[in-house]
C-alpha cells in the first residue's frame, strides 16, 4: 500500500515480537512509504507517517496543531478530546509559547543540575529501602515509580503523602481502555486539587515552582490560578509517569544485553550517551504523537489537506535505519541524541534534562547497589501495559 490507498489498516499497538520493541507491520509499512492512511479508535481516517525525516518534519512545522479541540484532530480514543486548561501541550502559537516561558527558568539545565544532590539521595534512600525488603521486590512499585513522583512533588512544593492520588488518577488518563470522559475528569481532578495549593500559596510562597508562578506569574496577571493549577497537573501527569516507565524498561534491556550492561556500570563516561540510546531503543509514548494541519502541506510525496489529522508513532522514527545504523541494536556507545523520544520542534519536552538526570543517576545507582539484580521471573510473565499512552510494566519482580 501507500498514502494514496483507499484501504486504511487498523492502528496497531500490540508489540508481537517483544514487549521492547515497535509492532513488526510498523517496519514493512515505512519501507512501502513515509506516509500512509490508517483508521483511528472512532472509525476516521488519518495520516500515519513511519520514516525518521518526514516526522522531524512535521513535528517541527508551524503548520502542524497540537490543539486537541480543532476539528480533525485526531483522538487516540473514540470519543473527541478535550483540552484542559493550562495543558500548554495541546495549545499553538501564541498561547503555548506565553505558558511555556513560564516554566523555562525552572527547567533550565544549570537549574536542574543543582537538583543532582536530591535527586541523588532520594535515589539511595529508595535503594535502601528496597534492600531492606523481602525479596522478591517490586522495582516498579518500590522504584521506579516513586523517585520521580518525590522528585516532581518536591519541585511543585507539595506532599509526599499525596503522590498516590496523583498516580491514580495518571493511570486512569493513561489507560486507553477508558473513555475520554473518564481520563478528562481524572485530569481536571488533579487540577481542581491544585487549586487549593495555589490559594495556599497565595498567602504563604515558599522557595518552589508553584510559589514562582504565584508571585511572578499570578500576581502580574499574565496567568490566571486555573492555568497555574492546570500546568501543574501537567507536569505531575507528565513528570513521574514517563521517567517511572524509563527506569523500569531500561532495567530490563540493560539485564537483556549484559556486555553492555558491565560497561555501563563500569565506565561511567558512557552514561550520558546510552540513556539517550536507551531513550531512542525504547521510545515509550505508545500511541504516538498527534498532529491535525492547518492548510495544505505535502508530506513524502502525498499532499496531506487541511483539517486532515497525522499520528505519528516516534518509537517508529526511533527504529529507522536511514537515521540510525542497525535501528533494532541496543548500542550504548552511539551517538544517538538526535532521536525523537522528547519529540521535535516548538512543542519538545520542556523537562527533558530532568528527565535524563533521573535516568543518568538512578540507574547506574540501581546495578552498582545490587550488581547481581534479575528479574525473579520470566520475561514473557512480566506484565506490560500495552493499553497505556505511556507504554510501561504494571509490576517488574526483580531478586539479586
Amino acid at each position: 500500500m501507500t498514502g494514496t490507498d483507499s484501504v486504511a489498516p487498523a492502528l496497531p499497538f500490540h508489540r508481537d515480537a517483544s514487549p521492547l520493541d515497535p509492532p513488526t507491520v510498523y517496519a514493512g509499512w515505512r519501507t512501502e512509504g513515509p506516509i500512509r492512511r490508517i483508521t483511528q479508535a472512532n472509525g476516521e481516517p488519518a495520516w500515519l507517517v513511519t520514516r525518521y525525516d518526514e516526522m522531524r518534519a512535521v513535528l517541527g512545522d508551524p503548520r502542524m496543531s497540537s490543539d486537541v479541540t480543532r476539528k480533525g484532530f485526531p483522538s487516540p480514543r473514540p470519543e473527541e478530546p478535550r483540552q484542559t486548561v493550562g495543558n500548554f501541550t495541546q495549545m499553538d502559537q501564541p498561547e503555548y509559547g506565553k505558558v511555556r516561558r513560564t516554566l523555562t527558568r525552572t527547567f533550565m539545565v544549570k537549574n536542574i543540575d543543582r537538583m543532582r544532590p536530591r535527586i541523588t539521595e532520594l535515589t539511595h534512600q529508595l535503594l535502601d529501602d528496597m534492600e531492606r525488603r523481602p525479596r522478591p521486590v517490586d522495582l516498579h512499585e518500590h522504584f521506579a515509580r516513586p523517585l520521580p513522583s518525590y522528585l516532581i512533588c518536591e519541585l511543585l512544593g507539595i506532599p509526599h503523602a499525596d503522590r498516590g492520588l496523583f498516580m491514580a488518577n495518571a493511570s486512569t488518563i493513561g489507560d486507553m481502555r477508558l473513555d475520554e470522559g473518564t481520563a478528562f475528569s481524572a485530569r481536571t481532578g488533579i487540577a481542581e486539587y491544585m487549586m487549593q495549593f495555589v490559594e495556599e500559596k497565595e498567602h504563604n510562597p515558599g522557595d518552589d515552582l508553584l510559589s514562582d508562578l504565584v508571585v511572578n506569574r499570578l500576581r502580574t496577571g499574565e496567568l490566571t490560578r486555573h492555568e497555574i493549577a492546570g500546568m501543574a497537573a501537567l507536569l505531575v501527569i507528565n513528570g513521574h509517569e514517563s521517567s517511572a516507565s524509563m527506569i523500569g524498561l531500561s532495567a530490563i534491556t540493560l539485564l537483556r544485553h549484559p556486555d553492555q550492561l558491565q560497561r555501563f556500570i563500569t565506565r561511567p563516561e558512557v552514561v550520558p550517551a546510552a540513556v539517550e540510546e536507551l531513550l531512542r531503543f525504547l521510545s515509550i509514548v505508545h500511541v504516538g504523537l498527534r498532529r491535525v494541519a492547518t492548510e495544505d502541506v505535502e508530506i513524502g510525496g502525498v499532499t496531506v489537506r487541511k483539517g486532515e489529522g497525522l499520528v505519528l508513532p516516534i518509537h517508529v522514527a526511533n527504529r529507522d535505519p536511514s537515521a540510525f545504523d542497525a535501528p533494532d541494536e541496543l548500542d550504548i556507545d552511539r551517538e544517538s541524541r538526535h532521536h525523537l523520544a522528547f519529540g521535535h520542534g516548538l512543542h519538545k519536552c520542556i523537562a527533558q534534562y530532568l528527565a535524563r538526570v533521573e535516568l543518568q543517576i538512578a540507574l547506574p545507582a540501581l546495578f552498582q547497589r545490587f550488581p547481581g539484580l534479575r528479574l525473579a521471573v520470566p520475561l514473557e510473565e512480566v506484565s506490560f501495559r500495552e493499553e497505556n499512552v505511556v507504554y510501561s510494566v504494571n509490576a517488574l519482580p526483580v531478586t539479586w
